[in-house]
Formats: structure tokens, sequence, C-alpha cells
């Protein structure tokens, strides 16, 4: 096949998924994307997560801009798998609020907390509560 020539794949059919298949992914996956506007204007930045009662839960540090700048305030959510040879793919997008748990009774009584991948000090809990879940599959044609 010549360089410029499409592949038979490249137009899939893009199809809503129904909220059980988003919150089934949702709770199958460890890393996602939150996005906030701060100070600097629009912000994303990965983080690893839980999902707990329908809602996302992770863990930051004490004293970080992100922490102060998320809490109480509306953000999105959202992870996705990309299979970019054959152009197919899902995304799941959570919008709701964020907020920072002080009170350690807030905490689910069903885990320890999410598992953080950089090193340092993560003592501090933040919790989104979507307000909307919604997510796309395309599918390869």
């Amino acid at each position: 096949m010549d360089i410029t020539e499409t592949p038979r794949w490249a137009s899939g059919k893009l199809v809503d998924l129904p909220p059980d298949e988003c919150t089934r992914l949702l709770a199958e996956r460890s890393v996602g994307r939150v996005a906030w506007t701060g100070p600097a204007g629009p912000t994303v930045l990965p983080i690893n997560y839980v999902l707990v009662d329908d809602e996302i839960w992770f863990r930051t540090t004490a004293h970080s801009s992100f922490a102060t700048e998320v809490d109480d305030q509306p953000v999105a959510f959202q992870i996705d798998d990309v299979d970019e040879f054959t152009r197919s793919g899902w995304s799941v997008l959570a919008r709701g609020t964020a907020h920072v748990v002080f009170d350690t009774t807030r905490l689910p009584r069903t885990w320890s907390g999410p598992e953080t991948w950089p090193s340092g000090a993560h003592a501090l809990y933040v919790v989104i509560e979507p307000r909307l879940v919604t997510g796309k599959r395309l599918f390869a044609s």
C-alpha cells in the first residue's frame, strides 16, 4: 500500500458508551487525567486513582498548588484507550466537583487508598464527585 492511500479502517463508527460500561471502564483502570482551570489557565495532570462507590479518589502532596486549586472546584477526569494502527478505541469523561478530604471519617472504609507511582508523601486525599459521566467508542470499520 502506498503511504498516501487511506487504510480501509480509517472511517470508523463512533458510538456512545452506556453508563454502566463507563463505570466498568473507570473501575478497571488506575491512571487517568484530571483537568481544571487554575491561575495559570487550563491544566491537565495524570494521576493514579481508584473508583469507590462511583467516586474518583486519588492522593496528592499536602502542600501542592494542585490541592488548593481543585478544592471545591469543577474538574474533568478522563481515561481512554487508543489503538493507533486500527484507529479505534474508547474514552470516558467524568465531569464533577473535586474536594480535598480533611475528615478521615469521609474516606471509604473498603480500601487503603490509591497507589501512587511518584515517590514521596501523598497524604492528602482528593475525591471527584461526578455529576455527569459519558463515553465514546470508536470501532474500526
